[in-house]
């Protein structure tokens, strides 16, 4: 008895080694086209959408693009070209990665940006440059942050966007 429960024991072992307790979860997306409605939520740690060499693509105007990522050690890198676009973008967990750039180069100026970020952790990273060089005046950006040693690069290239941060 002893022998046959020592191999079920060695059986069991062997198979929690290749069992992972978690896989992070990789999306990237290039879509053209008016009035996308977009919605992504991930729950657990290491997920990414898109990144600096494969990165989110949308093209085109009246867009909505909702995130919600809760875990830590999340990454997004997206890209916005389009004339209108409004997110709600929140964030839960610590050392997630953001870079968004809305209107780079091709396709429409990001002219009206709705977007608004909430985040709970720490050591969070935000780069959002919304207009670079056209002028997103119809924009308002509302960043609501909770947590410690968080950084927030924001550059809205427009005479009269608003950007509230909390």
């Amino acid at each position: 008895m002893n022998k046959r429960f020592s191999l079920r024991t060695v059986f069991l072992a062997s198979m929690l080694l290749f069992l992972s307790p978690a896989f992070a979860n990789d999306i990237y997306i290039q879509q053209s086209g008016d009035s996308l409605d977009l919605d992504i939520v991930q729950d657990g740690q290491d997920n990414v959408i898109g990144t600096s060499g494969t990165n989110v693509g949308l093209t085109g105007d009246d867009m909505t693009f909702s995130i919600t990522q809760t875990g830590n050690s999340n990454t997004i890198a997206a890209v916005i070209k389009g004339a209108t676009y409004t997110g709600t973008w929140s964030f839960t967990g610590d050392s997630n990665d953001v870079d968004l750039l809305c209107s780079s180069t091709a396709t429409g100026k990001c002219d009206t940006v709705t977007l608004n970020i909430t985040t709970v952790g720490d050591d969070n990273t935000f780069d959002f440059d919304i207009g670079e060089s056209a002028d997103a005046e119809n924009s308002v950006i509302s960043f609501t942050v909770t947590g410690d040693n968080n950084i927030s690069n924001t550059d809205i290239d427009g005479k009269s966007a608003a950007l509230t941060v909390d």
